[in-house]
């Protein structure tokens, strides 16, 4: 292909022309991709802030017919119950300040009910030598909470031959929260989420909770980056193609 406009021509191969094309629509596939990223986080966010404004359920009074995830997420709760603080769960590599620890999840049975949830109480410090316990929290008797309802937390991709670790008799080091999984380790019949402690209650470790739908910048910051890269590879494909030519026509 050749177009000759007054003294340039324009005459890229196909390949390359078929590279830039190939390129660019990726590059701009990923800035609307970050995009959208975007605008999931900010309804996620909204739909935080609209389920947080409202009051505290009391958690001690929810029925068993109402105790739907999707109806109950990111919404507080208040109980009154008791830890099981013979069962302790800590979730392994979780980062706080380039830290290395971990989220200590404890089951908590509501009073005057057979139902159970796993609480997160925050993240503690992991000891250098791994197979020391670390210095655990233990709260007895009859206590009321503040929290949030959470999904199970999302983790990586997990090793088939890394099952929990049994650290004492009932204290387990996980690479991942699953309820089954969990529910076979304790003989406890557990509820199919978590709650988050809020900062404010007592009883937990270092709460410094990251709000759902968080990272809005960061994605507006990789879409402006691929836009970018498809804008200068635009402007290189235009250069290396385009030559000023003579009255003879020459290319110089």
């Amino acid at each position: 292909m050749k177009l000759i406009i007054g003294n340039w021509c324009f005459s890229p191969r196909l390949f390359t022309s078929l590279l830039a094309l190939v390129c660019t629509y990726l590059f701009i596939s990923l800035g609307f991709w970050q995009l959208d990223r975007v605008k999931q986080k900010r309804n996620i966010f909204a739909e935080f802030e609209a389920r947080q404004s409202a009051a505290a359920i009391d958690f001690n009074k929810v029925q068993n017919n109402e105790l739907d995830k999707e109806a109950l997420l990111w919404k507080r709760v208040k109980l009154t119950g008791a830890f099981l603080e013979q069962y302790q769960i800590l979730l392994d590599n979780q980062v706080e300040d380039t830290r290395a620890g971990y989220f200590i999840y404890t089951p908590f049975v509501i009073d005057q009910s057979e139902k159970v949830v796993l609480v997160n109480r925050g993240w503690l410090l992991a000891n250098a030598d791994r197979k020391v316990t670390p210095k655990l929290v233990m709260t007895n008797g009859l206590i009321e909470i503040n929290a949030v309802v959470k999904e199970l937390p999302k983790t990586g991709l997990i090793l088939k031959d890394m099952p929990p670790e049994q650290i004492t008799e009932t204290i387990y080091r996980v690479q991942r929260i699953n309820i089954e999984e969990l529910e076979k380790l304790t003989s406890i019949k557990l509820l199919p989420y978590v709650i988050r402690l809020e900062p404010e209650s007592e009883h937990g470790y270092l709460r410094k909770w990251r709000l759902p739908g968080s990272g809005v910048n960061m994605h507006n910051g990789y879409a402006f980056q691929w836009f970018a890269f498809a804008i200068v590879l635009l402007i290189i494909y235009l250069v290396l193609n385009i030559k000023k030519i003579d009255k003879t026509g020459l290319k110089t």
